[in-house]
């Protein structure tokens, strides 16, 4: 296995969905450890996984024109060393040099090309992310608007039962939501935030009484 594919397994990578944060913003994929929950580095709200931005392999063009450079150089010297006949001594081969303007040009248009390709590429990968969590606009009939509902179990603050940013808060032991493959199950003063739809959690950060993250519930729709 390359490095590469073994630096892809240690990370997970999401989009930010929150409109107020600069991330989201920016479409900015962020790179988050295996061992941490996926939510923005900047705002904490849950990200929206995705694959991981693709690397870029050797330039071929720049490698076209460091070969173009050794070649003629290497005509130069050998030009003018048919040139000289068999006067030179054996201790004096001409050796293949390039003159330092001719490396520096060389250089700056490698540069150039380099930085001409990141340019599209990163635009390339910015319409890709757009295209991505672009949704068409979907009709669904007008829901009634609360700020809580009780659940006996748990009581919801925010609008039930939509909400991008709602707010579970649970008064007795019981499991997340009956959707949740792997049952997990909060006690009694713990909370999760985090996207609802039709009364089910989509997606969230499930926090502790003592308002520490005990992980991240990701279920889908």
């Amino acid at each position: 296995m390359s490095t590469s594919s073994r630096s892809a397994e240690r990370f997970k990578y999401g989009i930010c969905l929150n409109d107020e944060c600069p991330l989201c913003k920016e479409k900015k994929v962020q790179q988050i450890p295996m061992r941490k929950d996926l939510v923005c580095s900047e705002c904490g709200k849950p990200l929206r996984e995705c694959p991981p931005p693709k690397k870029k392999g050797v330039d071929s063009k720049l490698i076209g024109i460091i070969v173009a450079v050794v070649v003629i150089g290497g005509g130069i010297a050998a030009f003018f060393g048919l040139k000289g006949g068999n006067e030179v001594p054996p201790q004096e081969t001409p050796v293949s040099v390039v003159d330092s303007d001719s490396i520096k040009r060389a250089e700056a248009e490698a540069l150039r090309i380099q930085d001409s390709l990141r340019a599209v590429a990163v635009k390339d990968s910015l319409e890709k992310i757009k295209g991505a969590t672009a949704q068409p606009p979907v009709k669904s009939t007008p829901q009634p608007r609360s700020t809580s509902k009780n659940l006996g179990y748990a009581t919801f603050k925010g609008s039930w039962p939509n909400d991008v940013n709602g707010r579970m808060v649970f008064t007795s032991s019981h499991v997340i939501d009956s959707k949740d493959p792997k049952k997990r199950v909060a006690e009694a003063g713990d909370y999760v935030i985090g996207e609802w739809s039709d009364g089910h959690l989509v997606q969230g950060i499930w926090y502790g009484a003592d308002n520490q993250v005990k992980g991240s519930v990701i279920i889908g729709k």
